[in-house]
């Protein structure tokens, strides 16, 4: 509570992470994503940007100062760092408004339902990844928090167990499902399949449409959500 201030937040496939974001953007503050891990990416992104608090990936509160570092603008919700494809990684400014909209419309286009279930493959620090956790939970459906590969028997075990409706990739992502049999798997209750984070062939594309007609799901291609 009290005077909005910038949370760093180490963010990971769990409960706690997912908890944390929505709170502190409920509470007004500006949100920055950082990656959990030992390479150190959320470290630099404190030293940059000088958070008031920081939040580790179990939930973990490190509140730094009580009164805000930074002049924050008053539509500006949430930080997220871009690749750094083209140079160092970057962040990119966006607002509750911006974060409202995507979420409304992929949720319409998708025709997500309170039924759906999703299993989270992607990171919550990539905005493809953190559309799948908002679109869903703006619609009251269900996320699977998981960091397991989609080449893990053990996801395909999960994602059976709990019924997942969907599953987003980038094209390395298909590539991967490609190499470990996913045309032979039995996923009953999947429902659609999306696929962005860069173009993929199209011939893999018409050949996973295909797969999907064959098995009862939708393959949706879609747009570099980042612009």
């Amino acid at each position: 509570a009290g005077q909005r201030r910038l949370v760093l937040l180490q963010a990971r496939a769990t409960v706690e992470s997912v908890v944390s974001s929505l709170a502190a953007m409920t509470a007004g503050h500006v949100v920055l994503l950082a990656a959990a891990g030992a390479d150190g990416p959320a470290q630099r992104l404190a030293e940059a940007y000088e958070p008031d608090i920081r939040i580790g990936p179990d939930g973990s509160v490190t509140i730094d100062r009580t009164e805000p570092a930074h002049e924050l603008h008053p539509d500006l919700a949430l930080l997220l760092s871009t690749s750094g494809s083209t140079g160092s990684a970057k962040l990119v400014r966006l607002s509750a408004a911006n974060l409202a909209a995507n979420t409304e419309q992929i949720a319409q286009y998708l025709g997500i339902t309170p039924d759906d279930r999703a299993a989270l493959t992607l990171p919550l620090t990539y905005c493809y990844g953190l559309s799948v956790l908002n679109t869903h939970l703006a619609r009251g459906a269900s996320v699977l928090l998981t960091d397991l590969s989609v080449v893990d028997e053990c996801f395909w075990r999960l994602f059976q167990e709990h019924r997942a409706t969907a599953f987003a990739g980038v094209p390395h992502t298909f590539e991967m499902l490609d190499r470990s049999g996913f045309a032979d798997r039995h996923l009953p209750h999947l429902r659609y399949v999306t696929q962005a984070g860069g173009r993929m062939e199209p011939d893999r594309v018409r050949r996973w449409a295909a797969l999907g007609r064959e098995h009862g799901w939708d393959l949706f291609v879609m747009y570099g959500q980042s612009e």
